[in-house]
């Protein structure tokens, strides 16, 4: 065989390869990120949450956290969310075209969603800003207070906490109302825009699941909050005010 000839073929097989590497997508491109979600047909856009072997999609499809992976048949790549199948290509950096292989086939795109805010500003003491005046008052000695409902018992009267307020650090939330404290373990998202909890409250006021952080700074944060409530998912907008 010639030079040429040799040549030519080692460099076909050499452009192939390249090709085939190309094509080959990593689960490291997804792992610690947040995608949006939009399909064609539809008009709103989801958002799914990847973890190290866990994903969440916020919205009314898939909801839950569940297992994910890459796989790869031949040279396509397949998206594994649960049970669900999901041939993917790379469509340009950190944009992905997707089909979901189901009965009926559906096409949507998946592009990476940044972070907007700085996890660090939601640690802290937050209360309903309509609360914040009787707080501010309640750190006040000098205010004469009517006198304060009895502790029950284990507890005595410098429990008491008025109005309720709720205390986040990186991996918890309590909420403090009379002499009462709710505790739940939280999940904050890539983006730092949903905290998963299971803040379970009184029958009348219900669980609180998901906050949607709609805005954040050092002294407030603006909330859509997923809540359980008589038996309904209800949800509510909700201004927090920070205290130091």
């Amino acid at each position: 065989m010639n030079k040429p000839i040799i040549v030519l073929l080692l460099t076909l097989t050499l452009v192939s390869c390249q090709k085939k590497s190309n094509l080959v997508i990593k689960e490291s491109e997804f792992r610690g990120k947040t995608f949006n979600i939009h399909f064609k047909s539809e008009i709103d856009t989801m958002i799914i949450d990847f973890q190290d072997s866990t994903h969440q999609i916020f919205g009314d499809l898939w909801a839950g956290k569940l297992p994910w992976r890459i796989s790869h048949y031949d040279n396509t790549n397949i998206l594994v969310l649960d049970n669900r199948l999901i041939g993917i290509k790379k469509k340009s950096e950190n944009s992905f075209d997707c089909t979901y292989i189901g009965l009926t086939d559906q096409s949507f795109t998946m592009s990476e969603r940044k972070s907007k805010w700085n996890k660090e500003l939601i640690y802290g003491i937050w209360l309903k800003k309509e609360d914040e005046k009787e707080f501010d008052n309640s750190k006040n000695d000098s205010i004469q207070r009517p006198p304060l409902p009895p502790a029950p018992e284990g507890f005595s009267e410098k429990d008491f906490k008025w109005p309720p307020y709720y205390i986040i650090t990186n991996d918890s939330i309590k909420f403090y109302s009379s002499y009462s404290v709710n505790e739940s373990s939280i999940d904050i998202n890539n983006t730092t825009e949903f905290i998963s909890m299971k803040l379970n409250h009184s029958p009348l006021i219900g669980i609180e699941w998901i906050w949607k952080i709609k805005n954040l700074n050092d002294s407030l944060m603006v909330l859509e909050k997923e809540i359980t409530e008589n038996g309904s998912i209800l949800y509510k907008y909700q201004t927090l005010i920070k205290k130091r």
